[in-house]
Formats: structure tokens, sequence, C-alpha cells
């Protein structure tokens, strides 16, 4: 499958461009980015493959298959653009920072007969997988309550854009919390939003030494306007929902954990998603039923290899003719747990643009 790459930020370097030129199924034919630099940091991964400036470059028959990596507020006019050529596409997430976005996307899908598949990587981890067979064969019972949270002890991304709502949409909500509640919608299913109460926070953005030390330069921020910590409460037509995300805090380790309570049991899944160095020293799934407690074994599992395992599952997703309308129903689900949380936030709260 012929692939194009647009925009060669970090997500592309380090996550997807490498597994793609490695991949039997694909070959990188053409990557796009407007930035000189950005280009030559990749170039010895894509020896070969056409170079473009501008998405408008790309031919209509160049590629089977196009990467959308770029800032958050591009996805929906670029995502848009190519499936009016019908050609399929891979769309970083968020797929869009509002439901404008997503109507856009939906239009353009229809118009031009493209097909939209979604990064849900998360789905693909070996632990979340276990803690999805407990779901499924019956062990927690009726949803009642998800406890989510990924937080991190150091790790503000390294990018200016995502410091801006303009750019990014939000704040650590959009960037961690998208994948841990896309996550939850896969094992339980989404439910309807109700109700949603929500506390944001912006203790680290413009302090230096906060930054992710695997995002090469990352450093303090001037400007900020978005949250790099947010706890809500989530009431749905079907469970609950507590939610904890934070891009620094003063923890030693990485943590994600989903704990999820049913009828019949809780099941608690402590792990560390991403690339981050800080890491648990050992992912841990634990079933409690009735006053009883066991550890369920996890597979072994490489940091990243959620992102390959995803890769593999391409080419079955984009056979499935109903691939577009299933992406844009599970956006609208996140995104529906996001807008809620942000309105629920007092709407005179700005993040400071200093260090105090």
């Amino acid at each position: 499958m012929r692939v194009a790459v647009v925009g060669l930020g970090w997500v592309a370097r380090e996550v997807w461009l490498p597994r793609l030129v490695k991949h039997p199924d694909f070959e990188v034919v053409a990557v796009v980015d407007p930035r000189p630099e950005a280009v030559e940091r990749v170039g010895a991964l894509v020896a070969g493959a056409r170079v473009y400036g501008g998405h408008e470059e790309l031919g209509r028959g160049e590629a089977d298959l196009v990467f959308v990596l770029t800032p958050n507020h591009t996805h929906g006019a670029l995502a848009g653009h190519f499936l009016r050529q019908g050609l399929a596409v891979f769309l970083e997430k968020p797929t869009g920072t509002d439901f404008a976005h997503l109507r856009h996307l939906e239009e353009a899908a229809r118009d031009g007969g493209g097909r939209l598949l979604l990064s849900t990587a998360a789905r693909h981890r070996a632990d979340v997988g276990e803690l999805a067979h407990l779901v499924a064969d019956g062990a927690l019972g009726t949803p009642r309550l998800a406890e989510l949270s990924w937080v991190r002890s150091r790790g503000i991304p390294g990018s200016d854009w995502f410091a801006r709502r303009e750019t990014a949409g939000g704040g650590v909500l959009v960037d961690l919390g998208w994948h841990v509640i896309d996550a939850l919608h896969h094992l339980w299913g989404a439910s309807g939003v109700r109700h949603a109460t929500a506390l944001p926070g912006s203790d680290f953005l413009t302090r230096e030494g906060w930054g992710a030390d695997w995002h090469a330069g990352a450093a303090a921020l001037g400007t900020a306007d978005v949250e790099d910590q947010l706890t809500a409460l989530v009431a749905t037509e079907r469970y609950g929902m507590y939610l904890r995300f934070a891009w620094a805090s003063h923890e030693t380790v990485d943590r994600t954990r989903l704990v999820l309570h049913g009828t019949a049991g809780t099941a608690e899944l402590t792990t560390t998603f991403g690339f981050s160095p800080r890491r648990v020293p050992e992912a841990t799934l634990t079933l409690r039923q009735e006053g009883t407690e066991r550890r369920v074994p996890l597979p072994p599992a490489g940091v990243g290899d959620e992102y390959d395992l995803q890769l593999d599952a391409l080419p079955a997703e984009l056979a499935r003719t109903d691939a577009t309308g299933r992406a844009l129903r599970e956006a609208r689900e996140a995104l529906a747990v996001v807008e809620a949380c942000y309105r629920a936030t007092s709407a005179d709260w700005t993040a400071p643009e200093t260090n105090s």
C-alpha cells in the first residue's frame, strides 16, 4: 500500500515513519512538510520518497493511504482535502477539536468517497487487551464507575502549538485524555454524557525542567493558555467517570490507571502509556470479586508495540465498508466527553502566561 505522510513532527519521526518503512504492507512514497529542516530530519528514513512543501502538491493517484500527522487545528481541513479526492486517510488524534471539524470530515468522505481511519493505538496495547478479555467474559458485570488517569511526573510536549488553545484545541485533556477515554469506550462502549464537573490547572507549563525529555528540545513555554492538568467527574447514561490527567506532577513515575468497577467485580490496570522513560516498574492487572483478589497475568510487551499492532490491523480496517462511519461515531463519542469537561470549567479561567 503506497503511503504519503503529511506532517513530519515528533509523532511522524519517532512513532509512525520508522514503523511504516519497516512494515511489509506499506511503502512510503511521499512526505509533505513546508519546513526544510523537518524534511532533513527524516531524510535517512524516507530516502527515495518524493518531497512536497504543501499538501496540494500531492497528486490524486500518487498514494493509496495518507497519514495526516499535523497540529490538531489542521486535522479537519487536511483530512477533508484527501477524503474529497477519494483517498484513505489515517488521522492522528484528536480527530477534530470541535464538532464542526467532524461534520466537515463526514461531508468530505461522502462527497469524495474517501475512507477515514483513526489513531487508536491504546486499544491495541497487550495490557488493555487483557482487560478487554475480563470485560468480554463478564467478570465485571454491569458497568458502574470508571476511574481513568494518566499522570506524568514530567512530560509537557515540546512543541509550542500544544500550549495554545487556538492550535491544540485544549491541553492535557485533548492530548493524554483522548487516548484513555477512547480506550474506555472500546472496553465498555460509549455512553451519552449527562453532566460533568471539571477543575483545570496550569502549574508547570511555563516552568523550566518539566518538559518531555523524550521530545528533543523540550523546554519551558513562554506563553500558554491551556491546562496542564485536569480533574473531572462525568455522569453518563450508563456509568460514572472519574478523570485525572496531568502532563507534569510531583510523582516519581508516569502512571496510567484504568479501574473499572462493575456489579460483579473490579478490574484495575496500572501501567504506563506512551514513550516516557519514567515508567512503572511492572504493569499489573488485578481482579477483585466478592472480597477476593487475584493478579491476571499480562503478556510481555515492548514500549510502542501497540503502534506496530495497529499497523498490522490497518489493511483489514480499510476493507470495512463501515470504516468511516464507525470512525466518525467514535470520534464524536470521545469529543462529547472532552467538550463536556471543558464546558464545565470556569468560563473566566485562563492559564498563567508567564512564570510567576
